[in-house]
């Protein structure tokens, strides 16, 4: 039975949801219905594939181009330092132009100190203690115990006891199996009051007709999944493959099985009457035959679906391997991956051409010439955000804005 839908070069053609007309006969309400939804469901898949294609081009553009292009960027940074750290040293300059340097150089040292994968090197931390007047590991350190004062404050705020305040802020395995502890726990949180930091409201006794409107309620489900179990079952006799001898068959039918386990258990009823209609009805005239009790209970689970599909495409950008590019780029990303992520390599190239030419001029013989050259352009940008800040402030003072 069924043999034939599995002959070799044989494959039904995929066919839409879609409840047709029979002859002048008008669809009932539900049947409408049931098109618009199906439509909205395929729409759905659509839209999180592409969206899914998308974050994985970009981050595919982020590994590929963007991380090497900062690798380079901060070989060049730290080539720039140096030059620039010898000049310092050296006196070559106006004391003027000593004091703006070393305003140059805490950007610099400052940028590669605390965004650098691994520990700045000796001669950097030498750098930074004498420019900040402070030890990079003080900092580091003063950071660190911050993050625990502000975890510890959110945890007294949610009346969460975490245990932040036994461990040593230095010790990063430790405070990072905290962060995880706390993670787990607010996701129990919300997994059991629906909510993050809120409580469950009190049961109170129903009403004579809440009640009804329970059993009603359990019932419908009760027929919810009782109609994807009966799909089902009768998908899983066909698509089993034990019993095929026919090792190409029972490929196709391993590969099938797995297809409708996965929408039954995520109760995808979309998926399973797709695959009921492409591999035993083959024609519409069963989704026409559907009464409108079975129908109601479709659209039910089909609207189910729809919201859980579109909640599915908001939360395409928390998944854990796209959060680099969250980190990375904020908001944007989530809107415009590709489109984030290529404008950020074009800047990134600019910088990295720009910091090539820099390392050229600087040393070649004429290198204090263009050491001061590029001061005396740091002090007109430095003049020129000066005068947008106070030009701002005049704007909100004087009810500009």
């Amino acid at each position: 039975m069924h043999q034939e839908l599995f002959e070799k070069g044989q494959q039904p053609k995929s066919r839409g949801l879609v409840i047709l007309k029979a002859g002048k006969k008008i669809l009932s309400k539900n049947q409408q219905a049931f098109n618009k939804l199906t439509q909205k469901i395929e729409k759905l898949h659509k839209n999180i594939e592409k969206k899914q294609l998308q974050f994985d081009t970009a981050l595919t553009i982020y590994g590929n181009e963007i991380h090497p292009v900062k690798i380079t960027l901060a070989g060049y940074r730290r080539q720039l330092v140096t030059i620039l750290w010898n000049t310092y040293k050296d006196y070559k300059l106006s004391i003027t132009d000593q004091r703006h340097l070393k305003a140059i150089l805490k950007e610099h040292v400052v940028e590669l100190c605390t965004q650098m994968p691994e520990e700045p090197d000796e001669a950097l931390k030498k750098m930074f203690g004498e420019l900040e007047g402070i030890s990079i590991e003080s900092v580091l350190q003063r950071e660190k115990q911050m993050m625990k004062s502000e975890m510890e404050e959110m945890c007294a705020d949610m009346n969460i006891d975490a245990g932040f305040g036994d461990i040593d802020a230095n010790d990063d395995k430790a405070m990072a199996e905290k962060m995880a502890e706390l993670q787990q726990r607010l996701k129990e949180m919300a997994e059991k009051d629906q909510e993050p930091f809120g409580h469950r409201p009190k049961k109170r006794k129903l009403t004579p007709k809440q009640e009804e409107n329970e059993r009603m309620r359990q019932a419908v489900e009760a027929m919810k999944q009782k109609n994807i179990s009966t799909i089902y079952k009768q998908l899983a006799r066909l698509f089993h493959p034990d019993l095929e001898q026919d090792e190409e068959r029972r490929a196709q039918k391993e590969i099938l099985m797995k297809e409708l386990t996965a929408a039954y258990e995520a109760k995808n009823l979309h998926a399973l009457l797709t695959l009921e209609l492409k591999w035993i009805h083959k024609e519409n005239d069963h989704l026409e035959s559907l009464g409108d009790e079975k129908l109601a209970i479709y659209l039910e689970i089909l609207r189910e679906q729809a919201r859980s599909l579109e909640q599915e495409i908001d939360d395409i950008y928390h998944q854990p391997r796209y959060q680099v590019l969250v980190e990375e780029f904020g908001w944007d990303v989530q809107r415009f991956p590709i489109e984030t992520v290529k404008g950020q390599l074009l800047e990134l190239k600019d910088i990295q051409a720009s910091f090539k030419r820099d390392l050229e001029d600087f040393q070649s013989p004429h290198a204090l010439r263009h050491i001061k050259s590029m001061i005396a352009e740091w002090k007109m940008a430095q003049r020129q955000q000066i005068h947008n800040e106070e030009q701002e402030l005049l704007s909100i003072l004087f009810g500009n804005k």
